[in-house]
Protein backbone atom coordinates (compact mmCIF):
# COMPACT_ATOMS: atom_id res chain seq x y z
CA UNK A 1 0.00 0.00 0.00
CA UNK A 2 1.13 3.55 -0.79
CA UNK A 3 0.14 6.56 1.31
CA UNK A 4 -0.15 9.77 -0.70
CA UNK A 5 0.10 13.12 1.06
CA UNK A 6 -0.66 16.72 0.08
CA UNK A 7 2.67 18.30 -0.88
CA UNK A 8 1.95 21.53 1.02
CA UNK A 9 0.03 20.46 4.15
CA UNK A 10 1.34 16.88 4.46
CA UNK A 11 -2.27 15.82 5.08
CA UNK A 12 -3.00 12.22 4.01
CA UNK A 13 -4.97 12.39 0.75
CA UNK A 14 -5.52 8.65 0.26
CA UNK A 15 -4.00 5.20 0.56
CA UNK A 16 -3.44 3.32 -2.69
CA UNK A 17 -4.03 -0.45 -2.37
CA UNK A 18 -1.06 -1.55 -4.54
CA UNK A 19 2.72 -1.42 -4.02
CA UNK A 20 3.35 0.60 -7.20
CA UNK A 21 1.68 2.92 -9.71
CA UNK A 22 3.61 1.26 -12.55
CA UNK A 23 1.34 0.72 -15.56
CA UNK A 24 -1.77 1.82 -13.66
CA UNK A 25 -4.57 4.09 -14.90
CA UNK A 26 -4.58 6.88 -12.31
CA UNK A 27 -7.22 9.14 -13.87
CA UNK A 28 -9.74 8.52 -11.08
CA UNK A 29 -7.35 9.44 -8.24
CA UNK A 30 -7.28 12.89 -6.54
CA UNK A 31 -3.69 13.79 -7.46
CA UNK A 32 -3.91 17.60 -7.67
CA UNK A 33 -1.39 18.93 -5.13
CA UNK A 34 -0.18 15.45 -4.20
CA UNK A 35 3.41 14.53 -3.40
CA UNK A 36 4.42 11.72 -5.75
CA UNK A 37 8.17 12.18 -5.27
CA UNK A 38 10.25 9.02 -5.69
CA UNK A 39 7.24 7.00 -6.93
CA UNK A 40 7.37 4.49 -9.79
CA UNK A 41 4.85 5.71 -12.38
CA UNK A 42 6.43 4.00 -15.39
CA UNK A 43 3.78 3.56 -18.11
CA UNK A 44 1.11 5.07 -15.80
CA UNK A 45 -1.87 6.82 -17.41
CA UNK A 46 -2.45 10.40 -16.20
CA UNK A 47 -4.04 11.59 -19.44
CA UNK A 48 -6.15 14.75 -19.16
CA UNK A 49 -5.67 15.07 -15.39
CA UNK A 50 -5.45 18.31 -13.42
CA UNK A 51 -2.04 17.89 -11.77
CA UNK A 52 -1.59 21.50 -10.74
CA UNK A 53 0.86 21.88 -7.84
CA UNK A 54 1.68 18.14 -7.87
CA UNK A 55 5.25 17.08 -7.05
CA UNK A 56 6.97 14.28 -8.98
CA UNK A 57 10.62 14.95 -8.00
CA UNK A 58 12.90 11.94 -8.57
CA UNK A 59 9.96 9.84 -9.82
CA UNK A 60 10.16 7.26 -12.59
CA UNK A 61 7.85 8.58 -15.32
CA UNK A 62 9.31 6.54 -18.20
CA UNK A 63 6.68 5.99 -20.91
CA UNK A 64 3.97 7.58 -18.71
CA UNK A 65 1.05 9.23 -20.52
CA UNK A 66 0.34 12.85 -19.54
CA UNK A 67 -1.44 13.76 -22.80
CA UNK A 68 -3.62 16.84 -22.30
CA UNK A 69 -2.78 17.12 -18.58
CA UNK A 70 -2.53 20.38 -16.64
CA UNK A 71 0.87 20.79 -14.96
CA UNK A 72 0.72 24.37 -13.63
CA UNK A 73 3.36 24.80 -10.90
CA UNK A 74 4.08 21.06 -10.96
CA UNK A 75 7.54 20.02 -9.76
CA UNK A 76 9.26 17.43 -11.95
CA UNK A 77 12.86 17.96 -10.83
CA UNK A 78 15.21 15.07 -11.63
CA UNK A 79 12.44 12.82 -12.97
CA UNK A 80 13.28 10.01 -15.36
CA UNK A 81 10.70 10.61 -18.09
CA UNK A 82 12.26 9.00 -21.16
CA UNK A 83 9.68 8.26 -23.89
CA UNK A 84 6.88 9.85 -21.83
CA UNK A 85 3.91 11.42 -23.60
CA UNK A 86 3.45 15.08 -22.70
CA UNK A 87 1.83 16.10 -25.96
CA UNK A 88 -0.95 18.66 -25.93
CA UNK A 89 -0.36 19.55 -22.27
CA UNK A 90 -2.88 22.33 -21.77
CA UNK A 91 -0.90 24.37 -19.26
CA UNK A 92 2.56 23.98 -17.80
CA UNK A 93 3.09 27.50 -16.44
CA UNK A 94 5.74 27.79 -13.73
CA UNK A 95 6.44 24.04 -13.75
CA UNK A 96 10.02 23.05 -12.93
CA UNK A 97 11.89 20.21 -14.64
CA UNK A 98 15.42 20.96 -13.35
CA UNK A 99 17.82 18.09 -13.96
CA UNK A 100 15.11 15.88 -15.50
CA UNK A 101 15.82 13.32 -18.21
CA UNK A 102 13.09 13.79 -20.83
CA UNK A 103 14.97 12.15 -23.71
CA UNK A 104 12.73 10.74 -26.46
CA UNK A 105 9.66 12.30 -24.77
CA UNK A 106 6.91 13.86 -26.86
CA UNK A 107 5.78 17.45 -26.13
CA UNK A 108 4.06 17.99 -29.50
CA UNK A 109 1.51 20.82 -29.29
CA UNK A 110 2.15 21.43 -25.58
CA UNK A 111 1.85 24.82 -23.89
CA UNK A 112 5.26 25.27 -22.20
CA UNK A 113 4.93 28.95 -21.32
CA UNK A 114 7.14 29.85 -18.32
CA UNK A 115 8.28 26.24 -17.82
CA UNK A 116 11.75 25.80 -16.31
CA UNK A 117 13.83 23.22 -18.19
CA UNK A 118 17.16 24.12 -16.52
CA UNK A 119 19.80 21.38 -16.85
CA UNK A 120 17.45 18.88 -18.53
CA UNK A 121 18.61 16.11 -20.82
CA UNK A 122 16.25 16.13 -23.80
CA UNK A 123 17.97 14.03 -26.47
CA UNK A 124 15.70 13.43 -29.49
CA UNK A 125 12.75 14.96 -27.63
CA UNK A 126 9.85 16.17 -29.79
CA UNK A 127 9.09 19.85 -29.22
CA UNK A 128 6.98 19.97 -32.38
CA UNK A 129 4.44 22.80 -32.88
CA UNK A 130 4.76 23.99 -29.27
CA UNK A 131 1.81 26.27 -28.49
CA UNK A 132 3.95 28.66 -26.42
CA UNK A 133 7.55 28.78 -25.21
CA UNK A 134 7.26 32.38 -23.89
CA UNK A 135 9.18 32.91 -20.68
CA UNK A 136 10.56 29.36 -20.64
CA UNK A 137 14.03 28.72 -19.21
CA UNK A 138 16.40 26.41 -21.08
CA UNK A 139 19.66 27.08 -19.20
CA UNK A 140 22.21 24.36 -19.94
CA UNK A 141 19.50 22.13 -21.43
CA UNK A 142 20.95 19.41 -23.67
CA UNK A 143 18.52 19.18 -26.57
CA UNK A 144 20.84 17.22 -28.87
CA UNK A 145 18.88 15.70 -31.73
CA UNK A 146 15.60 17.26 -30.53
CA UNK A 147 12.91 18.17 -33.06
CA UNK A 148 11.66 21.78 -32.93
CA UNK A 149 9.66 21.69 -36.19
CA UNK A 150 6.90 24.30 -36.21
CA UNK A 151 8.09 25.77 -32.89
CA UNK A 152 9.26 29.34 -32.41
CA UNK A 153 12.32 28.94 -30.21
CA UNK A 154 12.76 32.73 -30.45
CA UNK A 155 9.95 33.06 -27.87
CA UNK A 156 12.59 32.09 -25.30
CA UNK A 157 14.74 35.09 -24.34
CA UNK A 158 18.41 34.78 -25.28
CA UNK A 159 19.45 35.03 -21.62
CA UNK A 160 17.17 32.06 -20.85
CA UNK A 161 18.93 29.96 -23.51
CA UNK A 162 22.39 30.33 -21.93
CA UNK A 163 24.28 27.07 -22.40
CA UNK A 164 21.50 25.50 -24.51
CA UNK A 165 22.91 22.57 -26.52
CA UNK A 166 21.27 22.02 -29.91
CA UNK A 167 23.72 19.57 -31.56
CA UNK A 168 21.97 17.83 -34.47
CA UNK A 169 18.61 19.37 -33.47
CA UNK A 170 16.18 19.72 -36.35
CA UNK A 171 13.43 22.17 -37.26
CA UNK A 172 15.27 25.23 -35.98
CA UNK A 173 14.09 28.46 -37.65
Amino acid sequence: MIEIFDRNTMELLFTYPCDTFRGKDLRELPLRGANLSDQDLEEAVLEGMDLEDTEFSNANLKKANFTGAILIEAILNKVQAQEAKFHYIKKCKLSTWAGANISDANFTGADLEQANFKDVTAHRTKFICIKSFRGAILWNADCSGANFSGTNLNEVNDIDKTGLILNEAIGLE
